[in-house]
């Protein structure tokens, strides 16, 4: 019982543990496993127009001239959207050639918010940024700071959107803001502002989901976007020095830095990676419709479902060994058929949590297991040390399930033994000399039978119950009960001699045996441990035993148990058929007198 309510409260916290904290470095890492079979390439109408290497080969350190830039920037002319991930914060003499470059274009322009900087926004340039603030209903992360374009080129721009993303805690860059807070103005994303004007419409927010040109992408907290990146071959990238050699017409570009020089790398889980392609993959996303899909009452089922399983098995697959098997197949199963999932439809089940949880109780399900299995073996030790062979005691330890309050039919070789004129014997004697005297004639009888794979099931006065073939099975039973009555016969001479040494009068045993299907198990209650056996054949060796004084014979045994054993092995004489207690009809038996080399 204590370890169920263990089971429910741990449980109970771990379940706590993910709705409170369901993001960190664990969890996020185990999900970027996904990247990897992202089959889909992104929208072919998106063009990065990349300022690399080649191009500040060829035109020099970064920032260029503007006028160079207003060149480049007429070569757009024929683009659907021309997205500016950069800032041009500091007046020159340019500034109006580029602006009216820009003004030609359908163009989205980019500002940077910081939490700290030296400069700030003027109203003149913050009037013509509120232009492009929009009202949408989300608690957006805020700045205090902003770097923004002067005015005429902020003034040239169809619509100016952040280029700010946020890293998770890991510092890795998966999601993607709609807008933040800036001047208590709600400032899209350049990504979304892109999205504005591809559709022609504004977007909503409803119920933690963005709806926008017909599509309902959900939402992570922060209202954030989960970015479902390509594989980096796959993004369409143009370098700034073929910007004669490209085709523009209808598409969108982008237009961003890649050289590590000038620092705009983002880490993601696909490693550094220009910070362009975060928008580019964000608005590939959107178009292409492959933006992630997630649940999280599906993964709160599947977290619940994997606490439960290492229970489940353990109810149901009672063998270690293939319960190992189920323990390592059903994880890798399951990071299986989720990337399955992911690979055609872009829906993500989150992999750590349930995994984790799975692996917990299973190591906690297993614990109490081994605890309990230790537990038992101890009882059933400490209850049959004194009864079995070691051997026998290794077998049943290993399956105590048998010992259980009830019992089982089965078939069993039964020896009875009684000791005669022992009354006689002790009846002079102090009580501690008559313990004394019947343990120096119990304990080598006792071993004789234990050796023989035997179990000492009870001392009943100056007799011995002996049960072969339970509690586990033993073959040739009815061989092994012969060959401890006649090994006893014989030890009962040494033990003769030690008595008349001692000045006792000499003892004379009876034994039956006799071969039936009887019930054995955990007789009388769950409270006392009382292995026994009970039926009419454990009467019938009891009969037989008594029988021994009126035959004549120190051993005697049914023609059950003679017609299992080798004639040529023992020796065996018939005494025809006797009427016994508790049958109306009378039975065949036979003497026992010895086995091989060893005669009584």
């Amino acid at each position: 019982m204590k370890n169920k309510i263990f089971f429910i409260f741990f449980n109970l916290a771990l379940f706590l543990l993910w709705l409170n904290y369901p993001q960190n470095q664990f969890t996020l890492r185990s999900d970027d496993i996904y990247y990897s079979f992202n089959k889909n390439s992104p929208n072919q109408n998106i063009i990065f127009l990349d300022i690399d290497e080649k191009s500040i080969n060829k035109f020099g350190r970064w920032p260029w001239n503007r006028k160079l830039l207003a060149k480049v920037f007429d070569q757009l002319k024929q683009s659907k959207i021309v997205v500016l991930d950069m800032v041009f914060s500091e007046p020159t003499k340019q500034d109006t050639i580029l602006a009216n470059s820009i003004s030609n274009l359908n163009a989205v322009c980019g500002f940077f918010l910081r939490s700290l900087a030296t400069q700030t926004v003027n109203d003149k340039v913050l009037d013509i940024l509120s232009d492009s603030s929009v009202e949408m209903n989300g608690a957006f992360l805020s700045a205090k700071f902003a770097e923004a374009n002067v005015y005429k080129i902020a003034q040239s721009c169809t619509l100016n959107g952040i280029f700010s993303t946020i890293p998770d805690s890991d510092e890795l860059y998966r999601h993607y803001p709609l807008a933040m807070i800036y001047k208590d103005y709600q400032f899209p994303s350049i990504g979304l502002q892109s999205l504005r004007l591809y559709f022609n419409q504004d977007a909503k927010i409803t119920h933690h989901t963005l709806e926008i040109g017909g599509r309902k992408v959900p939402l992570e907290n922060n209202y954030l976007v989960k970015l479902n990146y390509y594989k980096l071959n796959r993004y369409h990238r143009v370098s700034i020095t073929d910007v004669n050699k490209t085709d523009f017409k209808n598409k969108i570009v982008i237009v961003g830095i890649s050289e590590a020089g000038i620092s705009d790398l983002r880490a993601t889980p696909l490693g550094q990676i220009p910070g362009p392609l975060l928008h580019y993959t964000f608005i590939s996303n959107i178009l292409n419709k492959d933006f992630i899909r997630f649940s999280k009452t599906v993964d709160a089922v599947i977290f619940i479902i994997f606490l439960l399983l290492p229970l489940i098995l353990s109810k149901f697959i009672k063998n270690l060994k293939l319960r190992v098997v189920f323990y390592m197949l059903i994880p890798t199963l399951f990071i299986f058929i989720s990337i399955l999932i992911y690979r055609f439809i872009n829906f993500q089940i989150e992999l750590f949590y349930p995994i984790f949880g799975f692996i917990l109780n299973m190591f906690l399900i297993e614990g109490f297991m081994f605890y309990k299995k230790e537990k038992e073996t101890k009882f059933i030790k400490d209850a049959f040390k004194s009864y079995l062979s070691p051997e026998l005691l290794n077998e049943i330890s290993k399956h105590p399930e048998r010992l259980k309050l009830g019992g089982e039919k089965k078939e069993a070789t039964i020896l009875f033994t009684d000791i005669r004129n022992f009354t006689t014997l002790s009846e002079n004697l102090d009580p501690k000399d008559v313990v004394e005297l019947i343990n120096s004639i119990f304990t080598p009888l006792s071993r004789i039978i234990i050796e023989h794979k035997g179990m000492v099931d009870k001392y009943i006065g100056d007799a011995i119950m002996a049960i072969y073939n339970a509690p586990v099975d033993v073959k040739n039973h009815p061989t092994l009960a012969c060959k401890s009555a006649v090994l006893m016969q014989l030890e009962l001479k040494e033990i003769n001699k030690n008595l008349k040494a001692k000045g006792f009068k000499e003892i004379a045993m009876g034994i039956g045996i006799n071969t039936d299907f009887v019930a054995v198990g955990n007789m009388g209650s769950d409270i006392k441990f009382n292995y026994s056996a009970l039926g009419d054949g454990v009467n019938l060796a009891s009969r037989l035993e008594s029988a021994t004084k009126v035959v004549g014979e120190h051993i005697l045994i049914s023609k059950s148990t003679y017609d299992r054993i080798d004639k040529n092995y023992f020796i065996c004489k018939s005494q025809g058929s006797i009427k016994v207690k508790g049958k109306e009809k009378e039975i065949e038996i036979y003497s026992l007198h010895g086995f091989g080399k060893y005669k009584i």
